[in-house]
């Protein structure tokens, strides 16, 4: 009688917790009784679904603007880990696909991030992510913007306080030879010549057989200073 009570008064927290005590059926009747009275896009049925072992809702409608922000949703799914990793990785990567299918690339990319999706390259369209904030299915031009490759300059400084001799995007070298020449011709040569210093630092310690090209071409800008 106390648990119907609370039920129809709207008093949920009670009705959560008597039931807790009770059977699993019960529990999951006033759950049910509960997330019916939430909006669709109400974090907490975020919060529930994940919890019920499924990809919540948010994760395949966000991005669109009668949803509303998908922040909350995300925030939820990373302040409450559920036992299946797993499955809170799926929705994470998820909600990424959905946001960038809906062109919001950059709220993709911090969702990729956060579930530790590894970088691509420009030519591997099936790669969920190659720059920081711009899409590698448009043209280059487009895509090796000058704002993008210094979003991931500042991502490979940050992941270098943490990792200080061992951290290196080996794909990342091409796009600071390509910004080392934007510099150089905006008149920073000596921007410009720092760049090309680490890229030949970069080469050295691997094989700079193994990339010809770009030794070439490394070379080729640093003559041109």
């Amino acid at each position: 009688d106390a648990l119907v009570w609370a039920m129809r008064n709207q008093l949920w927290g009670h009705a959560l917790f008597l039931s807790s005590k009770m059977d699993p059926r019960t529990y999951s009747w006033v759950l049910t009784g509960f997330t019916s009275t939430l909006a669709t896009n109400d974090p907490l049925q975020t919060l529930f679904q994940l919890m019920s072992g499924r990809i919540p809702q948010a994760a395949w409608c966000c991005g669109d603007a009668t949803w509303g922000d998908w922040r909350p949703h995300l925030a939820v799914m990373l302040s409450n880990k559920v036992g299946d990793t797993e499955l809170n990785h799926r929705a994470i990567v998820t909600m990424g696909d959905t946001l960038a299918s809906k062109g919001a690339v950059e709220a993709a990319h911090f969702c990729y991030l956060i579930a530790d999706i590894p970088f691509g390259y420009f030519g591997a369209k099936a790669d969920r992510m190659a720059l920081l904030g711009s899409s590698h299915r448009q043209a280059f031009s487009q895509f090796a913007r000058t704002e993008a490759i210094q979003r991931m300059e500042i991502f490979e400084y940050c992941q270098q306080l943490r990792q200080p001799e061992s951290f290196l995007l080996p794909f990342q070298v091409v796009y600071k030879l390509l910004y080392a020449s934007r510099l150089a011709d905006h008149g920073l040569p000596a921007q410009a010549l720092q760049y090309c210093e680490h890229i030949s630092t970069a080469l050295l310690r691997q094989d700079p057989a193994a990339h010809p090209v770009l030794a070439q071409q490394v070379v080729r800008v640093s003559l041109d200073l």
